[in-house]
């Protein structure tokens, strides 16, 4: 099993860091803000609505709230990869882009079974990538123009996480190394112009910096293979420290004069990360199902980077879903030992429109198939949601996620009683 940990590691590592994706990717919200933001909850609860707050177990890593590591019985492998279609739709046009990409794996063990935990990984925080062109109205005044969008680039997590559990109590901190590069490009051109100046700016961003994130989770004992479970998860408001590069020129169409404006690098500045949190109760009858649900809210109105504002507000989400087993213990019938999920969810994005909030509506849908003879798991789940309005915004984006993982279970650091 270690030798298969290693390997996994090392080929998982090249995937993450050679190229983040594949495919055609052209998302427009992700030019605002930070970009479009990853998913905090792990795999096997994206199923049934995210609900990664109040979630823990012996056999799974929740890698959003550390307290959860005060749960686990065994070493945990993670490993997760999402394909994406979206759908975008304005009252005067509409486009549809595919892209996939690495999330994040991990490796959770357990320094005391079912007492504390320790975990440390690597996850997909932010990604950037558009190519937006927006015609402008011309008259006898002003020429014909054009503005183009560019974006590509992301951040990452490297994490290090603890969880400690006090008979009913549980409680953990993650520990995360923000870093990664925004790259942006923006023109104006005019192009039945010879003589008019077109302008080009061209800038990067480079994170490298602390985020630190925190839980807590209490179980309630009732009957019986059955319990209440409480939790919340989220992290204080945070200066991450950055650089910038900025590069601005004019250019005419004929090719004859490219102007550098202004040119600078390696300027120090800060990007304002919000408060955020996530809290949630699940019910549960072990072996058998789950439900539940959570809120989640942040205060992205604080955001800013470099001391410039964009246009994001603050948002918030209700959740629920539920998670059935029909026969856990089954020996004959391997679809009776498959988990079903569902869940769905509503809320509002972190992106405004021209002043205005983009509601966000969806539907979760997942299967975790178990690994025969082990605790080992595959997971395959499912992600519907609809973006803005063409009524209120004029503009809606239709997003379809599918997400593959698989989680690894072995008892490495547990004593045989039979060799």
């Amino acid at each position: 099993m270690l030798k298969l940990f290693f390997k996994l590691s090392l080929f998982l590592s090249i995937i993450f860091f050679s190229h983040a994706s594949f495919a055609q990717e052209n998302n427009v919200f992700s030019r605002f803000g930070m970009g479009d933001l990853r998913s905090y909850s792990p795999s096997y609860l994206r199923g049934w609505g995210g609900l990664s707050a109040a979630h823990n177990s012996m056999a799974r890593f929740n890698i959003d709230n550390p307290a959860a590591l005060g749960n686990i019985g065994g070493s945990i492998f993670d490993f997760a990869a999402n394909g994406n279609v979206v759908l975008m739709k304005s009252n005067s046009s509409s486009g549809a882009f595919g892209y996939s990409a690495p999330e994040y794996m991990s490796l959770a063990i357990p320094l005391k079974r079912m007492k504390a935990g320790l975990a440390f990984g690597l996850q997909s925080f932010t990604r950037n990538n558009y190519n937006i062109t927006q015609n402008n109205d011309s008259s006898d005044v002003n020429a014909a123009s054009y503005n183009t969008y560019v974006g590509q680039g992301g951040t990452y997590k490297v994490f290090m996480a603890s969880g400690m559990k006090l008979k009913n109590f549980s409680f953990g901190l993650k520990a995360n190394y923000v870093f990664g590069t925004m790259n942006y490009v923006s023109t104006l051109v005019f192009p039945d112009s010879i003589n008019g100046y077109n302008s080009l700016k061209h800038g990067d961003k480079t994170l490298g910096d602390f985020l630190f994130e925190g839980g807590l989770q209490y179980k309630i004992k009732l009957k019986s293979e059955r319990h209440l479970d409480l939790g919340i998860c989220g992290n204080l408001q945070t200066n991450l420290n950055a650089t910038q590069d900025l590069l601005f020129e004019r250019f005419l169409n004929n090719g004859l004069v490219n102007d550098t404006v202004y040119n600078v690098s390696g300027v120090k500045g800060v990007l304002i990360y919000p408060m955020q949190y996530r809290a949630g109760i699940l019910y549960t009858r072990d072996n058998k199902f789950s439900v539940g649900a959570q809120f989640t809210s942040s205060a992205w109105s604080n955001y800013s980077s470099f001391g410039e504002k964009d246009s994001v507000t603050n948002t918030w989400k209700i959740s629920s879903g539920l998670e059935w087993i029909p026969n856990a213990k089954s020996m004959d019938g391997y679809f009776n030992r498959v988990s079903y999920r569902f869940g769905i969810y509503s809320g509002i994005n972190y992106v405004s429109l021209n002043g205005k909030s983009l509601t966000e509506n969806g539907i979760t849908l997942g299967f975790g198939f178990p690994i025969r003879h082990s605790s080992s798991e595959l997971n395959l789940n499912f992600d519907i949601s609809k973006i803005g309005s063409l009524n209120t915004n004029n503009f809606q984006e239709y997003y379809f996620r599918g997400t593959f993982a698989f989680s690894l279970n072995d008892f490495w650091f547990i004593k045989r009683k039979y060799d």
